[in-house]
């Protein structure tokens, strides 16, 4: 799968969920549940009923359902054949001669929509009846509609909201036929229905996972998760984070063609460069609009921020001049500044609109303090960072958070190829209880960025008891050495050994790859 450039904005929860939802993705295995009649006839005589069924649709007022190719639905709509948008299928309307649909009349099955006069013995006199698309089943549900297994079709429950749901009473749904859709707006039709915003260039159809704003979504979130394959037939996975619903999709129309993919991929492809442009654009003018702000600020000197977290004042920590937010400007590995994170008083953090933050950091003690170090700690927030710095005597990187360890750490090890990557990640047990995360994060990120760069993830340890008086509390590094009574004598305590062990592995790491080289070369001139 390929990743994406730029991410604009992050959300740590929906971050660890995207990737348990991508667990259950195969490209040509996704689906929903298909809609359609069942056979009336057995295997052996289901060819004989077919004919008869078509036969019968001219004179008794039934469908004719028929295989349409995509690239053909022009020319069968010229026909006369129309779409039914529930099933998702062309037809031959009633009292119209089938011979000029004959290469498309399904060999399989004939689908036929029940004669009046059964469908009206099957339902509820007492029941008011809805017209509700598949797609919308939830949200009728969720204003009180019931579903009737016998008529097949929802109806307003006994303590329905009749207002929202008069939107699907029949006379307020048009009969004609709309056109057939293609599979991307029948996607997005899918992402509508579990509240994801269809905007700007979504749905893409890359088989890449992206993010999507949801209804309800603060400034600059993006709890939506989404991926879709136009390989054969279309199909794809959409999960709201803030909902926890998720529809498993797979289009209804025609297959398509590697021609009509080549064509569409080709086109998503000129897109996402357009939008990669677009979006290099933005972030180089909130660049430029956070090297003006930093230009105003003071550094080195108290802030809300650096108290409370027991810290002092320290060059590349900037104070605003509300005199409130503590200001961490965010850099790339090769220096260049890129966004800012904001931090109130009361902790609450944001970054710059706009801005780059994917794979950038701020090194505690400067770029050059991090060229001379003798390894790469990386940390999540700055707080942390900086205690490990104070503990251990050298430069240290802080991620800001989970989700963006695995960048750091690749766009590091890059730069810095020759030194060991250690992750002093957070122990987030107390989020394994909660229940829309019901998971560790902290833990689980760093190990997978260890792994990544062939580093090593430490997590700090606390006296007995401790975590249990307040898990929450007791995560990282700087709550180790500042609300811990083991303080950071015990941060030094920790880290140090690991640091030195990565170091020694590196550096035989790199013994044995020079030797290796050196016998190969030595092979190569025999």
């Amino acid at each position: 799968m390929r990743k994406r450039s730029w991410i604009m904005s992050w959300n740590l929860n929906t971050q660890e969920l995207g990737q348990e939802h991508q667990s259950g993705l195969e490209k040509n295995s996704l689906g929903m549940p298909e809609q359609g009649v069942e056979l009336h006839a057995d295997m052996q005589e289901h060819q004989a009923e077919a004919t008869r069924s078509q036969t019968a649709a001219s004179s008794n007022n039934e469908r004719v359902y028929l295989n349409v190719p995509f690239k053909q639905k022009e020319e069968a709509k010229a026909l006369g054949a129309q779409w039914d948008r529930q099933k998702r299928s062309w037809y031959v309307p009633a009292a119209t001669d089938t011979a000029a649909f004959a290469k498309w009349l399904k060999k399989e099955e004939t689908v036929q929509t029940p004669q009046k006069e059964a469908s009206e013995q099957r339902r509820d006199p007492q029941r008011l009846y809805l017209a509700v698309p598949y797609l919308e089943r939830k949200a009728a549900k969720t204003a009180g509609a019931k579903w009737d297994s016998i008529a097949q079709s929802w109806y307003a429950g006994p303590q329905a909201d009749m207002e929202q749901l008069k939107r699907w009473l029949p006379e307020n749904v048009k009969n004609e036929q709309l056109p057939a859709m293609t599979p991307r707006e029948e996607f997005a039709e899918a992402l509508r229905s579990v509240g994801c915003i269809v905007e700007g260039e979504h749905p893409l159809m890359d088989g890449a996972a992206h993010r999507i704003r949801t209804e309800g979504d603060r400034a600059g979130a993006s709890s939506g998760f989404y991926v879709a394959y136009m390989d054969g037939r279309p199909a794809g996975y959409v999960k709201n984070n803030r909902t926890g619903e998720e529809v498993r999709w797979k289009t209804q129309g025609a297959f398509i063609s590697q021609q009509d993919k080549a064509a569409f991929q080709a086109e998503c492809a000129r897109k996402q460069q357009e939008r990669a442009k677009e979006l290099l654009l933005e972030h180089e003018k909130t660049a430029e609009r956070v090297a003006g702000q930093l230009s105003w600020m003071k550094q080195d000197v108290p802030t809300p921020y650096l108290d409370r977290k027991g810290l002092a004042p320290r060059r590349g920590v900037f104070w605003a001049t509300d005199g409130k937010t503590t200001c961490i400007p965010a850099v790339d590995a090769d220096g260049k500044l890129w966004s800012m994170q904001y931090i109130q008083e009361d902790g609450t953090k944001r970054f710059a609109k706009n801005s780059r933050k994917e794979g950038c950091f701020h090194p505690v003690g400067g770029m050059d303090a991090l060229r001379t170090a003798p390894a790469i700690v990386i940390a999540e927030g700055y707080a942390t960072a900086g205690s490990i710095s104070d503990a251990i005597g050298h430069a240290t990187v802080a991620a800001f958070d989970s989700g963006n360890l695995m960048a750091v750490a690749t766009a590091l090890k890059d730069k810095y190829p020759d030194k060991a990557v250690i992750i002093a990640g957070d122990d987030d047990l107390h989020l394994l209880n909660h229940p829309k995360v019901r998971a560790n994060p902290g833990r689980e990120k760093a190990e997978k960025a260890a792994q990544a760069v062939g580093g090593k993830a430490v997590f700090p340890v606390f006296a007995p008891g401790e975590r249990e008086k307040d898990m929450a509390g007791f995560t990282d590094f700087n709550d180790l050495g500042q609300k811990s009574t083991l303080g950071m004598a015990a941060v030094a305590r920790q880290l140090k050994p690991a640091i030195e062990k990565a170091i020694s592995e590196k550096s035989a790491e790199l013994e044995r790859n020079k030797q290796l080289v050196q016998s190969h070369s030595e092979g190569m001139s025999r």
